[in-house]
């Protein structure tokens, strides 16, 4: 019989914040209330939880509510086309990302207002309770960020997103605060390609190279209507020396903080 794969990712997060709290399959089904079997079967994916069992699990593992927030996303109706599921279940597996953006703000960084701003004219036809959970599924990716074994993540961008003021000032100053705390608590490394650099391997478009423990390299590129998703070699070897280019090309790390901090400054 399969199962839905929300049971399965809902499930493996349970599984690795069980262990990572040091508690037995026998201790945490006590602690939650649950009985063991049904504890097993839901790490496992052959079961499905209850948000109230979510609700339990947090409190257990005082995750401030990671749990359920989880189980609501993975409950609703997808927020995401199906092309792109794929991507985001290897997002949250990957050890190591680096990812160029040319146009804007990479989706892991940016603010719900930002989020907002590309989201609503991107979608003329949803409606705005659509695009409010459009906005919420977005903020959801932000997550990966915030674990203690988060991925090292390292993004490269063209000058540009950091110069067009998208929506306003007000929400693209917040947007560079954001970058800005990410950057100084180096959660994630990020530099800035100089608008004075001339044709550059960037041309050819957004790259995302996400690396694993247990799985090849995978490389994804996207465009208007789908993505481009491959562990093939070659492809793989490309874009990481096309990412590999871009960080030569680019300015530093602390010189790339200094540009967003005056740019911001400047808002």
């Amino acid at each position: 019989m399969k199962h839905p794969p929300a049971w399965s990712r809902f499930g493996a997060e349970v599984r690795r914040l069980r262990l990572q709290a040091g508690y037995s399959q026998t201790q945490l089904a006590k602690a939650i209330p649950l009985s063991q079997s049904m504890l097993s079967g839901i790490e496992l994916g052959h079961k499905g939880s209850k948000r109230d069992h979510a609700e339990a699990l947090d409190r257990a593992f005082n995750t401030d509510g990671r749990l359920v927030r989880l189980w609501d996303s993975l409950n609703s109706t997808p927020s995401h086309p199906d092309w792109f599921q794929e991507v985001l279940k290897l997002e949250r597996k990957a050890v190591e990302i680096r990812q160029y953006q040319p146009i804007v703000m990479p989706g892991l960084l940016q603010t719900e207002d930002y989020a907002r701003a590309l989201i609503r004219p991107a979608q003329p036809w949803a409606n705005a309770a659509k695009v409010e959970e459009l906005v919420h599924a977005r903020m959801g990716r932000r997550e990966i960020l915030t674990v203690p074994d988060r991925p090292l993540s390292w993004f490269v961008v063209d000058q540009v997103v950091i110069d067009r003021v998208i929506e306003s000032p007000a929400v693209m100053k917040e947007q560079l605060t954001y970058l800005l705390s990410l950057i100084e608590d180096s959660v994630i490394r990020f530099q800035v390609v100089s608008q004075e650099t001339p044709v550059h391997p960037g041309s050819s478009g957004a790259i995302r190279i996400m690396t694993f423990d247990d799985r090849p390299t995978m490389v994804y590129t996207d465009h208007a209507l789908g993505g481009h998703l491959s562990a093939q070699t070659e492809e793989v070897r490309y874009c990481s020396a096309i990412f590999s280019a871009l960080q030569s090309e680019a300015l530093s790390p602390s010189d790339s903080a200094d540009y967003i901090r005056s740019r911001k400054d400047q808002l």
